[in-house]
């Protein structure tokens, strides 16, 4: 699953999204520790099928959910089964989202049983949106979205059984698009991101809890000491 991620250079992450799609992205600071349950920026269409940008909280809740404690409000969904869920299936073919990032967090099992967070980006630094979809708002609540999961890769299977879906730049354009995505479409966009453009390292466990949102979270298992 990937259940953290981050945004830690938003004025690299605007002007790339001013240059691909012509919008403003809302990010008005770094963001080291992003978890479930926040109001968070991504990029979705608008009724003429331009790209828009939009808040939305993490945690998607379903259309027929009216409720206003939910009892699903799934974070991620994988997308070799979602395609054909009813959960995901209406907004896998009109409500397409993509959420930016440039990293995001997964805990590697040790011996003995402890585990060390990891820190994976692109090895040029530079940013990527995750693949995912989004329910619109209603009286109780703000729009909801997800992220999808797929295989790991083979940097990432010594990591975790699972990654986020991570879109190229022409992925992520078509995946804006309005209208239905047949399921070639939707697996080559949710497929598992080369693991030679990706690289992992080591890093605080001050990431453990989602109050700690600060530069320090990057810093290695032993840089803190």
């Amino acid at each position: 699953m990937c259940g953290r991620y981050r945004i830690k250079d938003p004025a690299l992450f605007r002007e790339y999204v001013r240059q691909v799609y012509g919008i403003e992205l809302p990010l008005t600071g770094p963001r080291f520790n992003i978890a479930p349950s926040q109001l968070l920026p991504v990029i979705a269409s608008d009724q003429d099928g331009k790209p828009r940008a939009a808040v939305m909280r993490w945690g998607f809740i379903p259309f027929w959910d009216k409720s206003e404690k939910p009892k699903l409000a799934p974070i991620n969904a994988r997308a070799e089964e979602a395609f054909t869920k009813p959960m995901f299936r209406q907004s896998i073919q009109k409500r397409r989202v993509l959420i930016p990032a440039d990293g995001f967090y997964e805990w590697q099992k040790l011996p003995g049983g402890l585990k060390q967070p990891m820190d994976i980006h692109l090895k040029d630094g530079s940013a990527f949106f995750f693949a995912g979809i989004y329910e619109p708002a209603t009286e109780n609540r703000p729009d909801t979205y997800l992220l999808f999961t797929t295989k790991p890769n083979e940097l990432m299977s010594t990591i975790h059984d699972r990654m986020p879906a991570i879109v190229t730049e022409e992925q992520g354009k078509r995946w804006l698009q309005p209208g239905p995505i047949s399921p070639e479409e939707f697996g080559q966009a949710t497929a598992s991101y080369p693991a030679d453009k990706m690289e992992a390292r080591p890093i605080s466990t001050l990431i453990n809890s989602p109050k700690n949102d600060r530069p320090e979270c990057l810093a290695g298992p032993d840089e803190l000491f």
